[in-house]
């Protein structure tokens, strides 16, 4: 395993070649050595005249580029920017596809992919993940501050330890199908949905819309808002689930480990290990909550007829 620089330039300067970047993502993907992904076998025979080697097995003879079968899979962005991407999303804050690409010097639709490839190995990790024993579902929701029928009505759920300590969260964007639209209110179904996707089932408490938020819960909903709208400038409802499971991800690391460091090689592991999302899959039609004003010629029509101030 890899132990995590203390800084950017420390790791620019570390990882500055495309040989050190090689032989990190090598380690990182087969920890216990090469095994062939069709026969599993050990031995193998490198090609170097590419600009990434490739593994010949020694008895199948099949040949496996170092970044098939990981989210860098089809890229032609050198190692050395996959790197110091993975890297700046492991921070604390995270990193908006506008700063990266300013910082990576690519364009920013490369940028926003390569965030996004990360940010889907962070997603695969979360949702596999179903959390257990003590479980609590609040309500929150996320979008205009003023205007109650144009946010997005999400649903956090923490896994609490007997002394009533927080181990692991999730945050579950329901199906526009499961919403009352105009009172963005999660329906029955989407609260069984979340239940069965997120929990084991048993010993759930679910809290009432207007009920009583737990302090860390109501601490983590406040993080998330001032996540999403003062690193990203806010997210729209067709990859906030993303963003959201970026954040989880990031939040129940460092309760485990303890020490935000750790990140790095993990996500690193991650990425080596995780398929590829392609352009197409990501950026396809996703049916999600339409602005109330879609229904009104105008939004300034929408706003004298549809205005509700947020209550306490």
């Amino acid at each position: 395993m890899i132990d995590d620089p203390t800084s950017y330039e420390v790791f620019a300067a570390r990882f500055s070649t495309e040989q050190a970047c090689v032989d990190a993502l090598f380690a990182a993907r087969w920890p216990n050595g090469f095994r062939c992904p069709h026969c599993s076998h050990s031995r193998f025979y490198v090609t170097r005249s590419r600009r990434l080697p490739l593994y010949e097995c020694a008895f199948c003879h099949r040949q496996t580029s170092l970044i098939s079968g990981t989210v860098m899979e089809g890229s032609s962005t050198s190692l050395c920017r996959w790197f110091r991407a993975i890297y700046l999303l492991s921070q604390p804050s995270g990193i908006s596809s506008t700063d990266l690409r300013d910082i990576l010097g690519v364009t920013y639709k490369t940028a926003w992919l390569i965030s996004h490839k990360i940010r889907h190995a962070m997603s695969l990790e979360i949702e596999k993940r179903v959390l257990s024993g003590n479980v609590r579902i609040e309500h929150f929701d996320y979008g205009p501050s003023y205007y109650l029928d144009a946010r997005h009505p999400l649903l956090l759920v923490a896994a609490m330890n007997d002394r009533h300590q927080l181990e692991q969260i999730r945050v579950f964007q329901p199906s526009p199908e499961h919403v009352i639209d105009e009172e963005r209110r999660i329906t029955k179904d989407g609260l069984e949905v979340c239940q069965s996707t997120c929990t084991d089932g048993t010993n759930v408490v679910l809290i009432p819309r207007a009920g009583k938020s737990l302090p860390t819960l109501r601490l983590h909903k406040i993080n998330i808002r001032q996540w999403l709208n003062g690193t990203f400038c806010g997210i729209g409802p067709k990859h906030l689930q993303a963003y959201l499971n970026e954040y989880c991800f990031r939040s129940n690391r460092q309760t485990v480990d303890l020490e935000p460091c750790s990140l790095f090689p993990g996500i690193l592991m991650l990425c080596s290990t995780s398929p590829v999302l392609p352009y197409p899959v990501l950026t396809r039609y996703k049916p999600v909550l339409q602005p109330p004003w879609k229904k009104y010629e105008s939004k300034a029509k929408w706003r004298g007829r549809w205005l509700r101030v947020l209550s306490a």
